[in-house]
């Protein structure tokens, strides 16, 4: 009885020194997503508040945000520009990261997916801007759908997003809140799109677009701020990852 503990107190030790490297490894993982994330958001924001700065006439209520990356219109708009390219690409960015950390989630790869439509949808507002070469070749149709990617896409990911890191942090009020952004940011898209049917008399497009725009901010600053209030606890609060199929 007594031969068989050195091996046991062995394998405990090595156990341990697993366990703390994993939490280590998540730690910085969720580290690294928080900061992507929350980078996306401020930088976007940000961006938007200095090109806007620079046209006196602008109005956050009644133009649409992309008005600001017309260069002839806005002094600024490769800064507007940049804020769509940086805001797909820091999302797709932790979206990776977090995907990687969390294995075995069908809903991760859909969160993966819908991201990556995202930041096509950004890409293709930032490139097809007005007056911009494939605008002037009659492919201005690229920037509505674009539009249509980078909403759209953006707030269905947030819903599989807050579902994916939902099971992955043990806080339970995070994913029901995360979905219900993600929810009303859908709804509000669909105002958008069907804008001209109910809006005859309201001239705030401006207003709804950033409604259904700004709803992915939130929930990016939101999760980044979730993930790194569980980084900094001693005890870090995560769930074991689940294979896929089990309740």
């Amino acid at each position: 009885m007594l031969a068989g503990l050195p091996v046991r107190t062995a394998q405990l030790r090595d156990l341990r020194c697993s366990t703390v490297v994993a939490v280590t490894t998540s730690r910085r993982t969720l580290r690294v997503v928080a900061v992507l994330w929350i980078s996306a958001a401020v930088i976007f924001v940000a961006f938007e508040a200095i090109a806007a700065a620079a046209v006196p006439s602008y109005s956050y209520v009644a133009k649409y945000i992309s008005v600001l990356g017309v260069p002839e219109w806005s002094p600024r708009a490769s800064l507007m520009n940049w804020g769509f390219f940086l805001q797909g690409a820091l999302f797709l960015a932790g979206a990776v990261v977090a995907v990687r950390a969390i294995r075995g989630l069908w809903a991760g790869l859909v969160f993966l997916l819908l991201v990556a439509i995202n930041a096509v949808g950004n890409l293709l507002v930032g490139i097809v801007h007005g007056f911009s070469p494939l605008w002037n070749d009659g492919y201005d149709w690229l920037h509505g759908m674009g539009a249509f990617l980078a909403i759209g896409g953006g707030n269905a990911a947030i819903v599989a997003g807050s579902v994916v890191i939902g099971r992955a942090v043990s806080v339970r009020w995070y994913a029901p809140i995360g979905v219900l952004i993600g929810v009303a940011g859908l709804v509000l898209a669909v105002m958008l799109q069907t804008y001209s049917t109910w809006a005859i008399d309201f001239s705030h497009i401006g207003l709804v677009e950033r409604a259904c725009v700004y709803t992915i901010m939130i929930w990016q600053v939101f999760t980044g701020v979730v993930l790194l209030a569980l980084v900094a606890r001693p005890r870090l609060d995560i769930a074991a990852p689940r294979a896929e199929g089990a309740d």
